[in-house]
Parts: C-alpha cells; sequence; structure tokens
C-alpha cells in the first residue's frame, strides 16, 4: 500500500493528498518496518512540499507524518536533506494549533540524537519560536517545544543560544514548577542538558530551578526523576555555591533514596 499512498501524495487531489499523508502518518506509528519503507518509497520529498506549500490539513498531516519517519536514523538524515526544516520552523512561528504541534515535535525529533541537525535547526531560527511555544503555546505545544530544546542543547552552542534566547529565566523552570507530567519532564531533561554550561549552572539557580528539581526527585514520575537528579547533577559540577545551595534544599536524602 506505501508506493500507491505516495504516488497520491504526489499527485492526487487535495483531498487525496491529505488522506494518504495521513495514512503514511499513521503507518509510521511506533513501526520500524514501515519507517524505512515509508522512506524508500520516495515518501519524505512530497511530505516536505506539502508541509511548504499545501493546505492548512495537508501542512498539519504532513508534518506529523514526518515526525513519526524521524524516528529512524537515517531517515533524520533524509528529511533534512530534503529541505524540512526550514518550513517547520515557519510551521512552529505562524502555523495553526495543530501545525504548530506537529512541526515542533518533528523538529524534536530530528534533533534527537543528531548533531547535523541540532545546528541546522538552530541555524533556521528555530530557538526564539520554540520558546514561545514554551512560554504561551497548549499544553502539547508546550511539552513538545521542551523537548526539541533538550535536544538541540545537546551541542555547546546551543545551550549558550537557548540561554540567551531567554529560556532559562522563567519558561523551563516554570514548567518545572507547574507544567504537566510531560512538560516537568521534559522541561527538567532540557534544564539537565542546559546545565553542563557553566553560565547556564549561575542562571537555572538564580531562577529558582534547584527547589523544584529537587521537588520532582522527591515526588515525580520515574522519568521526571531520572532527569530532574540529572539536571542536579548537571549543576553541582564544579559549581560549589550550586552544591550548597542543592543540599540546602533537602536534595541529599531524596537523592540517597534513588541510589538505593
Amino acid at each position: 500500500a506505501i508506493a500507491p499512498l505516495v504516488t497520491l501524495v504526489q499527485s492526487g487531489t487535495d483531498r487525496q493528498k491529505e488522506h494518504a499523508a495521513g495514512a503514511l502518518r499513521n503507518l509510521a506509528v511506533k513501526n520500524d518496518e514501515n519507517q524505512v519503507l515509508i522512506a524508500q518509497n520516495g515518501a519524505i520529498a512530497p511530505l516536505v512540499t506539502l508541509v511548504k506549500s499545501g493546505t492548512d490539513g495537508q501542512k498539519e498531516i504532513a508534518a506529523g507524518a514526518l515526525r513519526n519517519i524521524a524516528f529512524n536514523a537515517d531517515n533524520k538524515v533524509l528529511i533534512a536533506q530534503n529541505g524540512a526544516i526550514a518550513p517547520l520552523v515557519t510551521l512552529v512561528k505562524s502555523g495553526t494549533d495543530g501545525q504548530k504541534e506537529n512541526a515542533a515535535r518533528a523538529l524534536k525529533n530530528l534533533a534527537a540524537k543528531n548533531a547535523d541537525n541540532q545546528v541546522l535547526i538552530a541555524q533556521a531560527c528555530a530557538i526564539a519560536p520554540l520558546l514561545t511555544l514554551v512560554q504561551s503555546g497548549t499544553d502539547r505545544q508546550k511539552e513538545s517545544a521542551a523537548g526539541a530544546l533538550f535536544f538541540l542543547a545537546d551541542i555547546a552552542e546551543n545551550k549558550v543560544l537557548i540561554a540567551q534566547a531567554g529560556a532559562i529565566t522563567a519558561p523551563l523552570v516554570t514548567l518545572v514548577q507547574s507544567g504537566t507530567d510531560g512538560q516537568k519532564e521534559h522541561a527538567a531533561a532540557a534544564l539537565q542538558s542546559l546545565a553542563f554550561n557553566a553560565e547556564n549552572q549561575v542562571l537555572i539557580a538564580q531562577a529558582g530551578a534547584i527547589v523544584a528539581l529537587v521537588t520532582l526527585v522527591q515526588s515525580g514520575t520515574d522519568r521526571q526523576k531520572e532527569h530532574a537528579a540529572g539536571a542536579l547533577r548537571s549543576l553541582a559540577y564544579n559549581n560549589a555555591k550550586n552544591q550548597v545551595s542543592i543540599a540546602q534544599a533537602g536534595a541529599i536524602a531524596p537523592l540517597v533514596t534513588l541510589v538505593k
């Protein structure tokens, strides 16, 4: 079924394109083999075309299809090579709510464990609009954008750019304090990555993150505890003031509990 679906995405009517893109999106959900087959059948280029110039519905669904296909490491490369990053960033900036969410999730998956894409996404000016979603998006947009910032922060230059954009001083810490479970997890993960930078260690502590992270270590979900403990580890690295603050916030006992 994949080859004829790709043909419809390329040259069908508007409704055919939308439904075919939706079918490819669904076929790629948590299915590694289908993710490979969809790419091998030439779907990426026409899906990128829909993201660039399709109807609103086509853009949203095509971004969702690229999001799912991008779980595959080789597909991350192909999607970037086909010029998807810039139009996805455009959707994050000015799309509909559904387009913003799917585009942010696509950028998140493209950035995961791919340093080249992390550079390209930052160069496409994605950080500021992702931060805007963290601050004022829907719940799902906030979670997706925080996840994208987490992966983008893998590389040193992006740690600086994300901090300079103002991500630390309130938005990510606010999600750790009062977000949904998914938002807390992704925001804590982003702070964990950002805190590998000495200046960011100071900013994160000044923004009041330590108490919120300790709370997650004490009573969060397993994934929240993992990322919050990782963030505290990063904050404490070669920073005597943070080491004192973390201890004073009551982190040691719940951290010991995790070790046990």
